[in-house]
Parts: C-alpha cells; sequence; structure tokens
C-alpha cells in the first residue's frame, strides 16, 4: 500500500469516527499458517498498550569488571481491551480461544498490520452489564486480552 493511499484510509477513519461512525476491527485467525477459522472483534479501545521483554544479563570479570548485556527480543506483549462486546461473540471468543490454545495464530490489527503469536491471557473472566439498543435490552460484556508476537 503506497502512502497516498494509507493517508487517504486514514482520513477516512477520521471521518468517520468524528461523525460517530466506527469501523474499526481486528482479526484473530487459526491456525496460522492455513487459517480455518477466523474471529472478528469490532470496535477495540484504541491505545492498546505494548510492553518489551527486555532481559539484561550482568558479568563480573576477574578483574572486577561489571559487563552488562540487554538483550530485547522480538516478540511484544499486547494489551488489548474491548468494550460493549455481545454476549454471542464473547462465546465465540471463547470458543476461538479453547481450539488455539497453545498454537500459533494471525493477528491482524486496526491498522491493518500482521502479527503471529499466541493468546497469553483467558478472557472468560468478562464484566457484564445491561444496556437498551433501540429500544431493546441487550448483555453487552468488557473484556481485555493479552497477545504475545511479532510483526510479519
Amino acid at each position: 500500500m503506497d502512502k497516498n493511499a494509507q493517508i487517504s484510509k486514514s482520513s477516512r477513519i477520521l471521518i468517520l469516527l468524528i461523525k460517530g461512525i466506527s469501523i474499526l476491527s481486528i482479526t484473530f485467525q487459526y491456525p496460522y499458517a492455513t487459517p480455518t477459522l477466523t474471529l472478528t472483534l469490532r470496535n477495540p479501545e484504541l491505545g492498546d498498550s505494548e510492553g518489551l521483554d527486555i532481559k539484561t544479563r550482568f558479568q563480573i570479570t576477574m578483574n572486577g569488571e561489571i559487563y552488562s548485556h540487554r538483550r530485547t527480543p522480538e516478540n511484544k506483549r499486547l494489551i488489548l481491551t474491548f468494550r460493549s462486546v455481545t454476549k454471542a461473540l464473547v462465546l465465540e471468543l471463547r470458543d476461538f480461544i479453547k481450539l488455539s490454545s497453545g498454537e500459533e495464530i494471525k493477528y491482524t490489527d486496526y491498522n491493518a498490520v500482521i502479527w503471529r503469536g499466541y493468546i497469553t491471557s483467558n478472557p472468560i473472566e468478562s464484566a457484564t452489564e445491561s444496556k437498551i439498543v433501540n429500544g431493546t435490552c441487550i448483555e453487552v460484556s468488557a473484556f481485555t486480552l493479552e497477545f504475545k508476537g511479532s510483526i510479519v
């Protein structure tokens, strides 16, 4: 995708968000190599937290000098938060996690960046509340996922 296409895509998303229309979504696919199961979650909360697992090793030489070595791994840890998710989608997510448990999956974020990794948390515990939409009462949930992987 060239830079002009990316700018226009970002502009369209910004215009839709200003108008109150959200089209953002993320996708999980399993297995990574040849996906047969796809799960799409809409309206992720923007500003996911990202962390590195940097490890530092210290060595002391015979003459007393101290050396430190930092190792920055390729993998990053993402914390993804979702709100106003229907009960049916939460159950679908639980099934996806059971099937893909311990297996590599493909994660495509709302910027169309593809990641390869694992879901390391289990969102079975979710906060549920009732919400009235168009005169109908529905149950919606909020949960947080932890994903560990690297950009492809």
